[in-house]
């Protein structure tokens, strides 16, 4: 199946892959559910508190490097 990456530590996207069902896990950065359409300025991450994709301003991340 289709997945999506991203850093475990601060959910920045890293990008698509293909995995087996059972190797699915937010903890290990991977998830079914597609990020949302980046725009510019904008970068998209993982929240895995809520299970699903934000869109962060690029400028916000750089300064904290998080989505705190």
């Amino acid at each position: 199946m289709k997945v999506y990456l991203f850093d475990p530590a601060s959910g920045l996207y890293e990008g698509e892959d293909f995995r087996e069902a059972d190797e699915v896990r937010d903890d290990d950065g991977i998830t079914n559910r597609a990020p949302p359409q980046n725009w510019t300025g904008q970068v998209p991450v993982y929240d895995r508190n809520r299970s699903d994709w934000k869109l962060i301003p690029i400028d916000l991340f750089q300064c904290y490097g998080t989505t705190k």
